[in-house]
């Protein structure tokens, strides 16, 4: 039977994991993986992923009826779900194959940490981009703020087998719903073997391959995020991998606390600064099991 330090000690990291996903909006799967494997001792790696997962889950339960209930979104909302349905039509197929291959093939811990480091250095690698092309597009993005603040209710203009052509922002968009469906079946794979959520991928494709504004995007991460999610820890129980009850509850109640909590302060702190300690953070965690995997 754990002590009750080892709870607290768990409880505690999930709070700032909840936090940190609830302010940055990345890395989530990755600092829960950390605190369930290297924190906790927990050396099942399915029950790392698949308890990971529902840990992700609670962020988008969290922000999507926030998000939707903005005035801005109101005025996408019928944009946000043809896309995000789409994407998450190819999300679902992923994470069912996602989680079986990884169930079945990747459920020795020594080598889900070693692979796992690799998807560390990946993610920071993103915010790099991320960071570097906001920086980038900046005085861009201040020159057409007065423009995009009387916005028009967007309008799907053609919706077929081959392209959704469709107004939003007072610019025209087209996109392929086979390119959203493959998008949606890769990143879930992905993000399934390793339990995390992908939103690290899914807003880079969306806005950098695809072409869809910033605010769009987001609104379709967090809905694929949760159906993906939600369908990798479905199909997880369903294949018999245990959770470990006591563990997964103290967790979910310090991601519920974090990401309460996190949203309420985080006007009074640095968001780059912040960005740059996780960032930090997760480049230790990737060497550090890279190296003693």
């Amino acid at each position: 039977m754990q002590t009750l330090a080892y709870y607290i000690v768990g409880f505690l990291w999930a709070l700032f994991t909840g936090f940190v996903f609830s302010t940055v909006g990345a890395a989530g799967g990755i600092l829960a993986s950390f605190g369930f494997i290297t924190i906790l001792h927990v050396h099942a790696a399915n029950s790392v992923k698949v308890m990971s997962q529902i840990l992700i889950i609670v962020s988008p339960v969290v922000a999507l009826p926030i998000y939707l209930r903005q005035d801005r979104t109101k005025q996408i909302k019928t944009i946000l779900f043809y896309l995000g349905f789409i994407i998450a039509a190819g999300a679902i197929f992923g994470a069912i194959i996602g989680s079986w291959f990884s169930k079945n093939f990747l459920f020795e811990l020594k080598s889900f940490k070693y692979l796992f480091g690799y998807l560390t250095f990946l993610v920071v690698a993103m915010m790099a981009y991320n960071i570097l092309k906001q920086r980038r597009k900046k005085k861009t993005e201040q020159d057409k703020n007065n423009d995009e603040e009387r916005y028009n209710v967007p309008s799907i203009i053609k919706f077929s087998a081959k392209r959704i052509d469709f107004r939003c922002l007072h610019k025209d968009y087209s996109v392929s719903p086979i390119i959203l469906f493959i998008a949606g079946f890769i990143i879930a794979v992905l993000s399934s073997i390793f339990g995390v959520g992908g939103g690290f991928l899914i807003v880079p494709i969306l806005t950098d391959v695809i072409g869809l504004p910033v605010f769009l995007a987001a609104g379709i991460s967090i809905l694929v995020v949760f159906i993906s999610s939600l369908t990798s820890v479905t199909n997880y129980i369903r294949m018999g991998v245990p959770l470990i009850i006591p563990v997964l509850l103290t967790t979910l109640a310090g991601v519920v606390s974090g990401s309460i909590i996190g949203p309420k302060i985080s006007q009074l702190l640095n968001e780059k600064k912040l960005k740059y300690i996780l960032m930090a953070l997760l480049v230790f965690i990737g060497t550090f099991y890279l190296f003693k995997p």
